[in-house]
């Protein structure tokens, strides 16, 4: 059965959307199939955004889009109605999404009720429908010039996930605490089903649901002693919500969770999948299958990939099985997307829109670029973006930024409850003690889901391989043992009994930050791993004289320092501006514990002169 659109419903959403959305069903305790939501007609015009070269065309782009990994937010009928807490304006909206700092998408087949790029439509196993994030809601960003508006394609997104999440929280709230509300919502999601009776089935399962919501953003809150916008536009702690999607979610403890303290960048994606090893604090392999598949699950799981790790029945306890593994992880989704980055390339500077490059400058440039950059950040032309390369490992005292990210996913700890005494990586490694390294859980979660569907993770795995790889003729069994190798390969940063600390300061011995090569480094500001720099020409100023606050979310693009214009965005319709101050300091005026702009010294002696010789050859990278 397909549910039609009511066009009184229609004209009333249009107003606060700009793209009207589409009815489905949640009856019986049970949500609507997502075959039966139909992309609708858009009512305005779509934003129009230059696509710059990057080796997709416009149908893989829309793929990467709105392709579903398996994340589970709500499901996506109640997306599509769901209201802001503070007034009658849908979530979905495109101002408040835009507020939030997403980009807005006209209705389609892939995107039905016209949800922001990132946004996608996930099938779970009972055919229901839900609506969860995918790779290009962080990784998609768009920067503006002289009315021009760039979409770059694997760039690190402004959005704002925490207040994202905030408002999603106080939005379930007040639709469910707010009877009016509540009833336009119910009448809107069940649309000609709607009774007395069906609504109270349905309030039931909204509530449980925002509480499960809520407990989320109570787990990862930050402590009231830092600012409101510690997070904020354009970072994330994504390995610390991660830790606790695994520790306090999957085990099933909402006390055994650590603070995401130490918010970073989204990683741009181009050259991802060349590189032999990924995250900031260079921590995992990027092996063939099974390396991609495990950071993409890990990913999905830190994003409501739903993990959870429980005792297993009986009758799998009696052959030595104690743990059972449950996800909506869509890995065969994750391989569509894994394939669409590796070809991804990085965006060149737009000189048709952009102030040309200074080639003069440029050429000097890349002399001074030689020597200053080049032993960290190796020279790769665009036609060697597609070969593997070795990323260099740069010691976290020696480099000397902010060192919370690395010293957090080393030492943060976690009790491991009905996982202790068994194998961390189940079938090899250590046996978990009553605590462990927190990100040691949801690792373990992932080997477990990859266990549980083997044929279908190597179907997943291989994917991004390509059909006549000879790579393809190994099991599963083979690329998991070249994993482990790799794992074990990697210098493991601290002793296991170390101390946390070393007189009196963190114990950074061993803790490392990855390097990478520049292509596309224009279209990806703010920069350092926790964007505490606002500018390419900041990072190049000694680490004493750097701006220590700046704004951040802006989109309006500066061609010559090549960062965003230090200013407040304006507001969007009627929300405030989507843009927040991003402070080095703390209110005593030290630096702030994740914040710090200091280190990473090289080329700061130049002259100006030269400095700007330097910028001016990076845009051409």
């Amino acid at each position: 059965m397909k549910y039609p659109l009511r066009p009184t419903l229609i004209a009333l959403s249009a107003v606060a959307l700009g793209v009207t959305g589409c009815s489905s069903l949640m009856y019986n305790n049970s949500f609507s199939s997502a075959d039966d939501i139909q992309p609708i007609e858009p009512v305005d015009s779509t934003i129009e955004r230059i696509g710059l070269e990057q080796a997709w065309d416009d149908k893989t782009k829309e793929q990467f889009w709105f392709t579903s990994q398996g994340s589970q937010i709500i499901p996506y009928s109640w997306f599509t109605w769901l209201e802001v807490a503070d007034g009658k304006d849908l979530f979905r909206s495109s101002d408040h999404m835009s507020y939030l700092g997403y980009l807005p998408e006209p209705p389609s087949d892939l995107n039905p009720s016209g949800l922001p790029i990132g946004f996608a439509l996930n099938k779970d196993t009972k055919g229901d429908a839900w609506v969860g994030m995918t790779c290009a809601a962080c990784h998609t960003n768009q920067l503006d010039y002289q009315g021009n508006k760039f979409l770059i394609e694997g760039a690190p997104t402004l959005a704002n996930f925490v207040l994202f999440f905030d408002r999603l929280t106080e939005a379930m709230n007040a639709t469910n605490t707010d009877e009016i509300k509540f009833q336009r919502f119910a009448k809107n999601v069940l649309a000609d089903q709607y009774s007395v009776a069906n609504a109270a089935q349905l309030r039931l399962s909204f509530t449980d649901m925002s509480i499960k919501i809520a407990q989320r953003q109570q787990v990862n809150a930050l402590p009231s002693s830092l600012p409101k916008d510690f997070t904020s536009y354009a970072r994330l702690d994504a390995f610390g919500n991660i830790q606790n999607e695994g520790t306090a979610f999957a085990l099933h403890d909402l006390s055994n969770k650590n603070i995401p303290n130490a918010p970073v960048s989204y990683p741009f994606l181009w050259g991802t999948h060349q590189s032999d090893v990924v995250q900031w604090n260079a921590s995992a392999p990027n092996t063939p299958v099974v390396g991609p598949l495990s950071r993409n699950i890990g990913e999905v799981v830190g994003v409501f990939g739903g993990l959870s790790i429980d005792k297993a029945p009986w009758w799998k306890r009696l052959i030595g099985i104690k743990t059972s593994y449950s996800s909506s992880v869509d890995m065969i989704g994750l391989g569509q997307l894994e394939t669409s980055v590796k070809a991804l390339r990085s965006p060149q500077w737009p000189q048709n829109y952009l102030p040309p490059i200074n080639t003069q400058k440029a050429a000097a440039g890349s002399i001074l670029y030689q020597a200053q950059c080049s032993g960290c950040h190796q020279v790769m032309t665009r036609e060697q973006e597609k070969d593997l390369y070795i990323a260099v490992k740069t010691p976290v005292g020696e480099i000397g930024t902010d060192p919370i990210t690395a010293w957090n996913a080393e030492f943060h700890e976690a009790k491991t409850l009905i996982l202790e005494g068994q194998k961390q990586l189940i079938l090899a490694g250590d046996k978990f003690e009553a605590e462990a390294d927190a990100i040691s859980i949801p690792v373990n979660g992932v080997v477990g889901l990859i266990l549980k569907e083997p044929k279908t993770a190597l179907k997943a795995g291989l994917m991004p391989l390509g059909s006549d790889s000879k790579e393809r003729r190994k099991s599963l069994k083979e690329y998991a043992k070249m994993h482990a190798q790799a794992r074990d390969a990697i210098q493991q940063p601290v002793d296991d009994n170390a101390p946390y600390m070393k007189n009196g300061e963190l114990n950074l011995d061993g803790l490392v930050y990855k390097a990478r090569p520049l292509n596309g480094i224009w279209a990806t500001a703010p920069y350092m791993h926790n964007g505490s720099i606002a500018n390419l020409w900041e990072t190049l100023q000694k680490p004493e004289d750097r701006q220590t606050s700046f704004w951040v979310g802006n989109r309006n693009f500066d061609p010559k320092v090549v960062g965003y214009v230090n200013q407040q965005a304006e507001p969007i319709g009627n929300y405030p501006s989507p843009s927040s101050k991003f402070n080095v300091l703390d209110s005593k005026g030290n630096s702030a514990m994740g914040n710090s702009n200091l280190g990473h010294d090289f080329g700061t002696d130049l002259t100006d002169e030269e400095k700007w010789q330097l910028v001016e050859y990076m845009k051409t990278l």
